[in-house]
Formats: C-alpha cells, structure tokens, sequence
C-alpha cells in the first residue's frame, strides 16, 4: 500500500481524458468522479491533440492541461498525467501526430531523431506543469511513461522506458512515483518504475456473443 500522512493508503483512481471532454463539463465530471469515491485523476496527455501540425501547440480550450489539473487540485483530487508519449487511448497512431510518423523510421526507442521531437513534447508537458508536481506543494503525484509497452528492439525495451524517465526530469516532471505498464512481457526496469497492472473484467472489442469465460486477471491465490 501506499502511505499518506504517516497512515496507510489504499486510494481509488480514475481516468478522464480532458481533450475529449468539452471544457465547460470539466468541472461537473470531476465532481462526480470525487462523489463515487475516486481520489486521483489519471488523464492521457494525447500528443496529436496538442501538437497536429508540426511547431504548432494547442493548450487552450479543453486542451488546457493545466487548468484541468488546477481545477482536480480545487476539489482536492490528486492527478496522475500519462505522458507516453505513445498513449493508446483508442485514438490514431496511438496519439502520435501523422507527422512524426512521416519524419521518424523509429518510434518508441531510443532513435535519435525520434527522441528529439519527445523532448520537445515532454518539455511542453513540464511547462504546463510548472509548479504542479507534488514536491511543489502541488496535485500530481505520479506519470505514466509510454503505455502497453513491450517493445524489445535493438534500441528498445527497458532501456528505453529509462531514457523516458530521464528526460521527462530533465524537463521538470519530477514526481514521487513513475509507473509503467506491468502485465506479462512488459519492459520494466527494475528499482527506477512502478509496474502498474490493469485488466477489464469484459471484452468489448471481442466479436464473441457468448458469455465469456471467467478472466485469469481475477483469480487470487
């Protein structure tokens, strides 16, 4: 478990992807996450939401990181960013912009050029971060670096999600707890990240209209 002022802390947390919510709902939504007894925001910071053309960042409207993280702190919520920078999210390419897919052979390791438009990204994410992290007397307790994570290339693997850690401290995302995907073959290095294990008690993305079997993901020992 975790420790909170000294006592043990078993905290609930949520996810609400703030790009995708129109800004004026913000706060009525992160109310209603606090009533039903969540206590941290996870959000996913989706690169092609801020950055669509190349050079051109968009955190204004319901892209306005920090606001929405101002306003969890309002209401007493603690957030965790996932900063990817490949997020997932069920949004194209993962959330990388169409042009750094163009510009960059080698994505989600540790490619030169690649690395040099992440640095960027995350230096934009401390920015609006400024002054946010916990150690700042801020809300945001933790960041999720890169998601569903497997990848074992040359210049891939554990080695990479270091790389990752490393520049987003560099650019001011500094916070207690750095988390990585966990399920089975993830790319953890051990001692520098917290693997974080998830799973869904349904399939929704399956084509099954039959009951399914009970999930191993539950199962206690």
């Amino acid at each position: 478990y975790l420790m909170k002022d000294g006592q043990p802390w078993l905290p609930v947390m949520g996810e609400m992807h703030y790009s995708r919510v129109p800004e004026a709902e913000w706060e009525e939504q992160i109310l209603k996450m606090k009533s039903a007894g969540v206590e941290i925001v996870a959000a996913y910071i989706i690169w092609i939401h801020h950055e669509e053309v190349e050079g051109e960042w968009d955190w204004s409207g319901n892209k306005d990181l920090r606001k929405f993280v101002q306003l969890c702190a309002k209401h007493g919520m603690v957030v965790v960013p996932r900063i990817g920078p490949w997020s997932h999210a069920e949004v194209r390419n993962g959330g990388f912009p169409d042009w750094l897919l163009k510009k960059t052979a080698h994505q989600r390791q540790n490619d030169p050029e690649y690395l040099k438009y992440v640095d960027e990204y995350f230096k934009q994410i401390g920015a609006q971060l400024k002054g946010l992290m916990w150690s700042e007397g801020g809300p945001v307790v933790a960041v999720q670096l890169e998601n569903e994570y497997r990848g074992r290339p040359p210049l891939g693997g554990a080695p990479h999600i270091l790389k990752l850690k490393e520049m987003a401290r560099d650019a001011g995302i500094r916070v207690p707890f750095y988390t990585v995907t966990g399920w089975d073959g993830a790319a953890i290095p051990k001692g520098a990240v917290l693997p974080v294990y998830g799973g869904y008690p349904d399939a929704p993305w399956g084509a099954s209209i039959k009951e399914l079997p009970p999930s191993e993901l539950y199962a206690c020992r």
